[in-house]
């Protein structure tokens, strides 16, 4: 339901309720003094002076409790202040229902059944809702947004108690008390090696308390203690951010501008980079991305280069919508655009894009639920996004569930759990669960990380680190190492060939291989050491590929050609030798001339392609310069290689 539809039902709502309270009809009491304190109440309710008036309707009903239009009149009231009074929402329900029990076929309560209806709903109590809602539409004589919405809350009634008889495995705890120190926690996001969550939490459980970002690592298998982010925290407020896979990327909500801080709307999105441990000043995302609405909770891709998040801004489907914006070559984040296929025309929150890039989970009333905001999960095929399909229950239930963060492994999910009372949050604490294979993203991750260095000088490098694809030859993910530190972190998802690439100006690149497309990846810690380019400096060819036995180049292997013709074109003096070398299968003869082929196909593609033959040279070595004893099929394969070496 949009905010727009929303307004109209609420207005027609007490509409309806100030006409059947000023209604020239006998009232259903003996009581004068009772019928005088409501008729008292009105002058209040004109003057919209509803606390007194609330005061004179609860002394009409303490004496005579089945006075009619009194508990009317007092719901009403009621309901429009529990803004203000967190006990007011118990109340007016108990009037409310007070109302059909003594005049249950009475039309003028056609609204009372639609509300109490949309409480039980509330509730989770599905059977009576349902029930309720099917009075309201054979005592309502219209047919507006109000039915409308009684239609999709019945056909959700029935949903939610299908799916409650398929329940998934669903065991939440909370994780450790440490991190749940404060009164309110929420929107957890982690690293891509779990070894960081950043939170938002305040130290009051109200608006008023002062609300940041603490961060904490791990310490073993435990949670160190939450730190502030003093670099970015200020007297203000700051919070729901996202961070990239390396943790090198934060992006956070700011809805107090300052000085130093200039927000464009009313809450805008602030992107921050981590440099040696410290992050840098934050600077607002510009028009691009942050509009004079409200823009919030953002999402970001494990290399930082593409943003999910919330706005209300004009040109969406409903009311909350997820749009999306992505990052170029340049740093500069282009146009948010609205994720149409995924939006309904009602509200969507708090959307995580998974660190694979394609599975997208997001809080919605708009599609058919349990209740409140539930849990869904769209995954991106072919450039499409599929239809969005329910986490089930119990994960979700008639309260609101948001805030839902899962580990690149798609294995653990961590969430915010509030207590609430009316609309005061009680508590909120950070969660996590194990997650059943039906909630699981399409596709897992792993990451690759570690420290690039110079080879000869031990010196830590800011070094370019891109992903390909070798099924496509496309580039996937582009990351850089810490410019202090020199350290690195890279997602790979399963279920594809990757050729990673480590360059730096001055240096020859490094290649790496991993081959997660017929079996499970995992996790990997590489240290990555970069040749000088001087004469003499050489590096394995890794995602060059032959067939057993023979030397015609695989397609596979253009993303690793492509490579060398760059580089070559970026360093147009230098001279390179390719050199085959094999394992000790076979005989020497025959590894010899294998290995002199092998090389010479590559030096053919690559003069065909345009580079100078003066500047390539083929050499054969054979099985004389193992890299490691042929003594099991792992040194093998090490030892089955080409080389590039600067002359």
């Amino acid at each position: 339901m949009s905010k727009s539809t929303a307004i109209f039902i609420y207005i027609l709502f007490i509409i309806q309720l100030f006409a059947f309270q000023v209604v020239g009809q006998e009232l259903h009491t003996s009581s004068k003094k009772a019928a005088k304190y409501y008729e008292d109440s009105k002058e209040y309710f004109r003057e919209n002076k509803l606390p007194k008036a609330a005061e004179l309707l609860e002394k009409a009903v303490e004496i005579d409790p089945n006075f009619l239009e009194a508990h009317f009149a007092l719901g009403n009231a009621l309901k429009l202040l529990t803004k203000d009074r967190p006990d007011a929402a118990e109340k007016y329900e108990f009037h409310y229902r007070k109302c059909i029990e003594l005049a249950p076929e009475d039309r003028k309560m056609t609204p009372i059944y639609f509300e109490v209806a949309q409480l039980d709903f509330q509730k989770g109590d599905y059977k009576n809702a349902k029930d309720k809602f099917n009075k309201f539409l054979s005592m309502s004589m219209v047919n507006n947004g109000q039915t409308a919405l009684a239609r999709k809350s019945i056909a959700s009634c029935d949903y939610a108690e299908a799916g409650m008889k398929n329940p998934v495995e669903f065991k939440p705890y909370e994780v450790d008390a440490i991190i749940n120190a404060f009164k309110l926690q929420y929107f957890p996001v982690l690293s891509a090696d779990q070894q960081m969550m950043i939170f938002t939490a305040r130290v009051g459980n109200d608006l008023k308390s002062d609300e940041n970002m603490y961060v904490s690592k791990k310490d073993g298998e435990k949670w160190g203690k939450p730190e502030n982010i003093q670099e970015l925290n200020t007297e203000f407020n700051e919070g729901t951010c996202t961070i990239s896979a390396d943790g090198k990327v934060l992006i956070f909500t700011v809805c107090e501008g300052s000085e130093k801080r200039k927000v464009i709307g009313s809450c805008d999105l602030f992107v921050s980079y981590n440099v040696g441990g410290k992050w840098q000043e934050p600077q607002n995302m510009g028009a691009n991305v942050n509009s004079r609405y409200w823009d919030t909770q953002p999402s970001l891709t494990a290399d930082g280069r593409t943003l999910y998040f919330i706005s209300e801004r004009a040109g969406g489907v409903g009311g909350y919508d997820i749009w999306r914006t992505r990052r170029d070559d340049e740093g500069k984040w282009g146009r948010a655009e609205n994720l149409r296929g995924v939006n309904t025309r009602a509200n969507e929150l708090a959307p995580f894009i998974h660190v694979n890039g394609t599975s997208l989970f997001f809080s919605s009333d708009g599609y058919q639920n349990y209740g409140g905001y539930d849990l869904f999960r769209a995954e991106l095929k072919n450039g499409k996004w599929t239809s969005p399909s329910n986490l089930g229950y119990p994960v979700n239930d008639y309260r609101n569930q948001m805030g839902l963060f899962i580990t690149a492994d798609g294995k653990n999910g961590y969430y915010s759990h509030e207590e609430t009372r009316g609309n005061t949050i009680l508590s909120s604490k950070i969660y996590a669960f194990e997650l059943p294979e039906a909630m699981r993203p399409a596709i897992s991750s792993n990451y690759v990380k570690g420290t690039v260095y110079d080879a000869k000088t031990k010196k830590k490098l800011e070094a370019k680190i891109d992903l390909y694809n070798l099924a496509n030859d496309s580039i996937e993910s582009t990351v850089k190492s810490d410019a202090q530190n020199g350290d690195y972190l890279i997602v790979l998802n399963e279920g594809s060939e990757y050729a990673l690439y480590v360059s730096k100006e001055g240096y020859l690149f490094k290649s790496l291989s991993f081959n997660y497309s017929e079996k499970d990846g995992k996790d990997v810690i590489i240290d990555v050491y970069l040749e000088p380019i001087v004469a003499g400096s050489k590096i394995t060819l890794n995602n060059i590929f032959f067939e057993t036995a023979k030397w015609d180049l695989q397609d596979k292997s253009k993303t690793e050609l492509n490579r060398i013709l760059n580089f070559m074109k970026e360093n147009p003096s230098i001279k390179i030798e390719i050199g085959g070398h094999t394992d000790d299968v076979g005989s020497d003869v025959a590894n010899l001339d294998l290995s002199k082929k092998r090389a010479q196909s590559v030096v053919d593609f690559l003069s065909k392609m345009g580079l100078p033959p003066t500047r390539l040279l083929s050499k054969g070595y054979g099985e004389t310069q193992p890299l490691n004893p042929n003594t099991s099929d792992e040194n093998r394969a090490m030892n089955r290689r080409i080389e590039f070496k600067i002359l």
